[in-house]
């Protein structure tokens, strides 16, 4: 059994990294395929302009002989020489006068390369150019005015050749071994090679750009960051451009993604052992516009259309959104009210009228007041909201400790979940005392705007108050297939 642990801890050791490189890959696949496009789109563009360009070549064996001294073969200084003297102005000047070519011997000695072995007599000569026939017939004039000049100049006719003077100083020969001929196929361009290595190099530098950018983004990107951040679970995933979106039930636009993650959520906080247990539930989030007043409505919506009879409260008392979600309209009594003793609770909470199927699923009715009351009995859910209240200059002071453990008393007697939509955790303190009296406490990040900091700095905030039940629902989440029925 030890045995076996060992090994699973193993495998999972190993496929930790491996996920880690995966999700990178996913996060950056765009850039890489972008990148790597772009190059091989240039390289492919500059390649099938140009012209393709061919080579002659051909063999010449330069040796040094006559005098007192045996033939020197395999000297790399005459060799070098030689090679200097055939790549000079000289030779190239020779060549295009008796060709008539329209270049200077600067241009025509560029196509010209010269090259030997060590310890050799041999010049490998070559010449590219894109006429297949002209190559040949430039690189054997090249021969025939190196082979005049050396012979003029260095060998038998310069007047100092073995033949008139036994004494003579030694003479240079250069001999054609193999003659000019074109090589098989083009020099250049060659496509295959040119595309693998603009795909190879668009790619490297994709990935020194995607490992910049990663080293460099502090946002969560992936359900693992957030869990690793927060120190929390994750319940469950808003898909993106679903913030701000208001419940289907309440006269929101169709979203199917919406309700089935909003479904998962539901059943994770009902049913999960792990993340946030209890009847009151506090919604907040970091830093604003991360989805929290859009999780609070919609989650309380789905446990209402699951039976259950739920309460939503508009805490955030700065930047009151609530009502504009459960379309209650802009004005109203509310919390500030109610602590203020201006009214009761009872007369603050607002029913919220549903949109619910109807038995056969295909059409669709409204509940009222009235008919919401009368089915409360038969086990039917229905959801109340208690919005903000009017602000005032003082009303973030209202939320002492003792108030609040009232309120949340008063409300988790009239309902079965009491959903409470707070200020951003890291904004203001009017959070505290309410994160202290709930059950639990969900946390809302917007994937890659909420940073890794300011999760740390919720987790410790949390941890400092001393609530240990907390989850964490994402919002932004990227969409996945979907299991549904037709």
């Amino acid at each position: 059994m030890n045995c076996e642990r060992s090994l699973e801890g193993s495998v999972q050791d190993l496929q930790s990294p491996m996920r880690t490189y995966v999700r990178f890959l996913r996060r950056h696949l765009w850039l890489l395929v972008l990148m790597t496009g772009c190059a091989l789109a240039a390289t492919a563009f500059v390649t099938f302009r140009q012209d393709p360009v061919y080579r002659a070549t051909m063999k010449v064996v330069v040796v040094q002989t006559g005098g007192t001294s045996s033939p020197d073969i395999g000297s790399s200084k005459i060799s070098q020489t030689m090679s200097n003297l055939l790549e000079s102005d000289v030779v190239a000047t020779n060549v295009i006068r008796q060709l008539k070519l329209d270049t200077d011997p600067h241009a025509l000695l560029k196509k010209l390369h010269v090259s030997f072995k060590p310890d050799s007599s041999v010049l490998d000569i070559t010449f590219d150019s894109t006429d297949k026939q002209g190559a040949v017939v430039v690189l054997r004039e090249f021969s025939r005015a190196f082979q005049r000049l050396v012979d003029e100049r260095l060998g038998v006719r310069s007047g100092r050749g073995a033949l008139s003077d036994p004494g003579a100083l030694p003479v240079i020969v250069a001999t054609v071994f193999d003659p000019p001929h074109l090589k098989p196929g083009q020099v250049s361009p060659k496509p295959a090679r040119s595309l693998g290595f603009a795909g190879a190099l668009g790619l490297a530098a994709a990935l020194m750009i995607a490992f910049a950018r990663e080293s460099l983004d502090a946002g969560i990107r992936d359900r693992s960051d957030a869990e690793k951040w927060f120190g929390a679970p994750v319940l469950g995933s808003l898909p993106k451009g679903s913030v701000g979106q208001p419940p289907p039930e309440v006269g929101g636009p169709e979203n199917r993604d919406l309700v089935e993650a909003m479904r998962v959520l539901s059943a994770n906080l009902q049913f999960s052992e792990a993340g946030v247990h209890g009847p009151t539930i506090l919604v907040t989030s970091a830093q604003n516009a991360e989805g929290k007043t859009t999780v609070a409505a919609n989650l309380a919506v789905e446990l209402a259309m699951s039976g259950k009879d739920v309460i939503c409260v508009d805490a955030d008392t700065r930047r009151p959104r609530l009502h504009n979600q459960l379309r209650l309209g802009e004005n109203g009594r509310g919390l500030t009210d109610v602590i203020g003793g201006s009214f009761g609770l009872d007369d603050a909470l607002e029913v919220v009228n549903l949109v619910v199927p109807s038995q056969d699923g295909r059409q669709r009715f409204r509940r009222n007041r009235e008919e919401v009351e009368a089915v409360v009995a038969q086990g039917t859910g229905r959801l109340r909201a208690l919005r903000a209240g009017p602000a005032s200059a003082g009303s973030a002071s209202i939320f002492t400790r003792d108030v609040v453990r009232e309120l949340i008393e008063a409300l988790s007697s009239k309902a079965d979940y009491v959903i409470v939509d707070s200020p951003p955790l890291l904004a203001l303190a009017d959070s505290f005392p309410l994160a202290l009296q709930v059950d639990s406490v969900l946390v809302v990040a917007r994937l890659d705007r909420t940073t890794k900091e300011r999760a740390g700095a919720v987790r410790t905030t949390l941890e400092g108050l001393g609530v240990r039940s907390v989850a964490v629902v994402l919002t932004d989440a990227p969409a996945r297939a979907g299991y549904h029925y037709s």
